[in-house]
């Protein structure tokens, strides 16, 4: 197997003797062969252990075990404990997911902290059946059938062409001592449950398992690129970025055959639901929904009569109290200068004549029930029936701000319309133009 190992490690270029690279070790049968593999074959990695502190005195042992290998081969040793429990209560995860996070936040942070140029985890052919059958249950697209790429970004995992039991054999056959832990043989974690269980029914029907699994992810590997091109492709002809939002031209996309494929393309890495990107789908098929909107954490998408638009939600922003005309000279928002004659404003422009303004004053969002007398208009209206006939996108009618004088009257709905009252009158002279900066 050395050889086989290293003919790999060569052949791939992964990394050279002159790098330097970093061994995550739990002291398990994986981890400790692959040690030995690479300081059979000239490399001096440096050696991580996470101690979880889940089993006792058992990860005490596991942690010591670790700090005595890396000392009989002088090697640099890095070593750290975690309350996983807490973790995962603290960000409602499982212990598994717990463990996962807290162990690689902590690897990048050894990379970066000390130049290290990879990091290489044990991983083999057998972890990429139990991923494959994971990802099968749990419901995946095409990337999830990829299974476990050998290199993302600075991590690698040289072990995965070699199966458990070769890496029993080696271990055997070397006599490399290695730590055993005994809650794998449990199976009331998922991933265990399937090594334990479900693996070794498969391995009666295929004894080459493995080896046809790594084959597989092969070819999905290729398919799932050509499919990335060809969404890729799919998602520019119905997409408009904009600095602040993206469009999706929902009448032109609901004459595709692939639509729920197109549209997890494009909204992937947003964190909508499956449920969110089914509802969105049917929305677009059957040209409906204007108006509505779905959420995430961090972004809202709108369904408008043309598009589908896609925006970051901004951070909430609370009243903005204006005491006085120093304060609104001041505004980071506004741009305030005096006219010496009216002169006719632009879109983003207020003209108003000074002596009508009451501090305090206010900038903030509207509530259910503002009106105002759009200009040009005799009689008062609902803001939001205002909106409604003046055809605002969804996010306008979110997001919009408004002017509001000392009176509790809406001057100004900024960016779209002044109230008819504080229309300029031919005789006031103290005029002021208010701009919004963007």
């Amino acid at each position: 197997m050395l050889q086989a190992f290293e003919t790999h490690i060569r052949k791939n270029s992964f990394f050279t003797s002159n790098q330097r690279i970093l061994l995550a070790i739990s002291g398990g049968l994986d981890s400790t062969v692959l040690a030995h593999l690479l300081i059979s074959c000239g490399f001096k990695p440096a050696l991580a252990h996470c101690n979880f502190q889940l089993r006792g005195k058992e990860s005490v042992a596991d942690e010591k075990f670790c700090q005595a290998l890396a000392k009989k081969h002088k090697l640099k040793f890095f070593s750290r404990c975690f309350d996983v429990a807490k973790h995962g209560k603290e960000n409602s995860s499982n212990i598994q997911l717990a463990a996962r996070q807290l162990r690689y936040e902590w690897f990048h942070e050894l990379l970066a902290e000390n130049e290290f140029d990879y990091i290489l985890t044990a991983h083999h052919a057998g972890d990429i059946v139990e991923t494959l059958l994971i990802n099968l249950l749990r419901g995946t697209g095409i990337n999830g059938l990829k299974g476990i790429p050998e290199r993302n970004g600075k991590l690698i995992r040289p072990l995965l062409p070699f199966s458990k039991e070769e890496l029993e054999r080696y271990a055997k056959e070397q006599k490399i001592r290695h730590r055993i832990d005994h809650s794998n043989a449990e199976s009331k974690y998922e991933r265990n449950f399937i090594r334990n269980k479900v693996v070794p029914l498969l391995r009666t029907i295929n004894p080459q398992l493995e080896a046809t699994f790594l084959k597989n992810t092969l070819h999905f590997q290729q398919e799932a690129d050509i499919v990335r091109e060809f969404l890729s492709e799919k998602a520019t002809d119905y997409t408009t970025q904009t600095p602040d939002a993206l469009f999706i031209n929902r009448n032109r996309l609901r004459h595709e055959r692939h639509i729920e494929s197109i549209l997890h393309y494009i909204l992937s890495g947003y964190g909508f639901n499956g449920t969110q990107q089914k509802n969105i789908a049917t929305l677009v098929r059957n040209a409906e929904g204007s108006g509505k909107i779905f959420r995430t954490a961090t972004h809202l998408l709108a369904s408008d009569r043309n598009d589908l638009i896609l925006k970051a939600i901004p951070k909430a922003e609370p009243e903005l109290m204006i005491p006085d005309f120093e304060a609104l000279k001041n505004l980071a928002i506004l741009k305030v200068r005096k006219l010496s004659k009216f002169s006719l404003p632009k879109e983003k422009e207020f003209v108003v004549c000074a002596s009508r303004l009451v501090f305090p004053m206010i900038i903030r969002s509207r509530r259910t029930g503002d009106r105002f007398r759009p200009f040009g208009m005799k009689g008062s209206k609902l803001l939001s029936d205002y909106m409604k006939e003046q055809k605002l996108n969804t996010f306008d009618k979110e997001n919009c701000s408004l002017l509001v004088n000392g009176n509790n009257e809406i001057m100004w709905l900024l960016g779209f319309r002044s109230d008819d009252r504080y229309r300029v009158k031919g005789t006031e002279k103290d005029l002021l133009k208010l701009t919004i900066i963007d």
